[in-house]
């Protein structure tokens, strides 16, 4: 019976009289009732309203979406579309799954939920559109957003629609804004539009331009000049002008603009140019001040000696007897440091080389498999023979291969004979055998060669510790170190 009374109602006009009393539930019409309901609320300005209240109150399980969305969609371009009547299809659109419709219709209604809304349904490529409406809604959550998601919106997107909207809102702020976050972020990323963003540093953050021009390669040094002129940014101007090789320009302006000799004097000492040090001394001879703050800080750089000869007779320098006491201090100072850091360098010299002396003494025993299981028979021996560890290095080859050098007493190449071997840090090798003969003909004490193993095996060592007194090893072995036959005749 209800239908039937809508039915009446609407083919009379007065249906969105009816809306606010038509029942939901208990009993719950035809899908069709409600739609036809909410068509009527939509077809009709003066009751927009009512149709988003009724949108957002009645459950989207009772009726279907599409149909209302069908009659609202042809209205978008004609005179009847309000706003309210924007937000009741956004809300469809929710209803119906049409996330990106609906986001396109919040942007333009500009809606401060909107990028929670992103955020929600992860429509970060529907942002692509609407980048000037999310900076004018909220340029603080707007500009993160972009940045973050720079691979999917590009900075020249970016900046293309923040210029077109210059008539709609303050795009070069806008734009300051967000190639300064750019950057922060990827200082490669917007390398294209850094010529544009000297100029709004220039304009909306002085402070923050000269850290730019430090950081960034990718800006014009002319265009980046003729900016700074204008606006008389003069620190900015110096460094661009030592960037472009013109020093003599630069120090010019720190002395007659800037008025700061402690900046000129740091500047040109970054330059390492002697000219400059010329050109900053005649700027500076007609400014007493300057003077007397030039040979407080030259100290290292120049012969405080050299400034006051050029100074011109009669000129009167500020507290100079207290700046020349405080020079030969300085100079003082500077050249006790200098001996001192020359001692040090000459005695770690000297011990480096003591050091290397000893570990090029030692000598490295290069064993083969057979002298192997003879080595074990001599451990025993050679531990009664001795209480102190040894000075030569052990290290086993378990090859009968010993390489292709040659004894440097026998001049056989180590590979034709199998007899271990021992080497030293002077690079001179030895067969065992020969060296253990040639020791003890060195010595006057002939040994037979059944021994040299036993010989050498005294002097081994398993933990590879050094000490660091090698004549006090041998005086408390009792024994003679193994030496590099070679280098000890030469040096005898």
């Amino acid at each position: 019976m209800s239908q039937i009374a809508a039915r009446i109602c609407f083919s009379m006009g007065e249906l969105p009289v009816l809306v606010p009393y038509i029942p939901t539930e208990n009993p719950r019409l035809r899908d069709t009732a409600y739609e036809v309901a909410l068509v009527a609320l939509a077809t009709n300005t003066s009751f927009h309203k009512d149709l988003l209240s009724t949108v957002k109150s009645w459950p989207p399980v009772i009726y279907s979406a599409l149909p209302v969305i069908s009659a609202i969609e042809p209205q978008l371009n004609t005179s009847s579309a309000t706003d309210v009547l924007k937000e009741a299809l956004a809300e469809l659109y929710v209803i119906d799954g049409q996330f990106e419709n609906a986001f396109a219709l919040y942007a333009d209604l500009m809606k401060t939920n909107v990028f929670d809304f992103i955020e929600k349904h992860s429509l970060y490529d529907a942002i692509r559109e609407k980048v000037v409406q999310l900076m004018m809604i909220d340029y603080k959550r707007a500009v993160p957003l972009l940045t973050q998601h720079r691979d999917l919106i590009t900075p020249s997107e970016v900046v293309s629609q923040l210029l077109a909207a210059e008539k709609k809102c303050d795009s070069r702020y806008f734009l300051h804004l967000y190639l300064h976050s750019l950057f922060e972020a990827n200082p490669h990323a917007g390398r294209d539009f850094h010529d544009m963003q000297v100029e709004l540093y220039a304009d909306f953050d002085p402070k923050m331009l000269l850290p730019f021009l430090r950081s960034s390669q990718h800006y014009t040094l002319e265009k980046a000049y003729e900016i700074c002129l204008k606006r008389d940014l003069l620190r900015e101007q110096v460094f661009i002008l030592g960037r472009m090789g013109n020093s003599k320009q630069a120090l010019a302006v720190i002395i007659n603009k800037l008025g700061d000799i402690e900046e000129a004097i740091e500047f040109v000492s970054m330059q390492h140019d002697d000219e400059l040090w010329e050109e900053l001394i005649k700027q500076c001879l007609h400014k007493p001040e300057m003077v007397g703050v030039l040979l407080e800080h030259t100290v290292g750089n120049l012969d405080p000696l050299y400034i006051v000869n050029m100074v011109p007779n009669g000129l009167e320098i500020p507290r100079l007897r207290d700046r020349l006491v405080k020079i030969i201090t300085d100079y003082r100072t500077e050249t006790s440091l200098r001996h001192g850091c020359n001692d040090i360098l000459k005695a770690d010299c000297v011990n480096l080389l003591i050091k290397y002396y000893k570990e090029a003494r030692r000598a490295i025993y290069l064993s083969n498999e057979e002298d192997e299981a003879r080595a074990k028979r001599d451990d025993s021996r050679a531990s009664q023979s001795t209480e102190k560890a040894p000075n030569v290095r052990t290290v086993e080859v378990k090859s009968k291969t010993m390489g292709s050098g040659r004894c440097c007493i026998c001049f056989d190449p180590f590979s034709i004979q199998n007899v271990s071997i021992i080497a030293f840090f002077c690079c001179h090798a030895y067969h065992t055998t020969c060296l253990s003969d040639s020791t003890h003909s060195v010595s006057g004490k002939k040994a037979p060669v059944a021994a040299s193993k036993e010989a050498v095996s005294y002097y081994e060592y398993e933990n590879g510790d050094v000490d660091d007194d090698d004549d006090d090893d041998d005086a408390l072995s009792g024994s003679p170190r193994i030496r590099c036959i070679l280098c000890t005749t030469a040096a005898s």
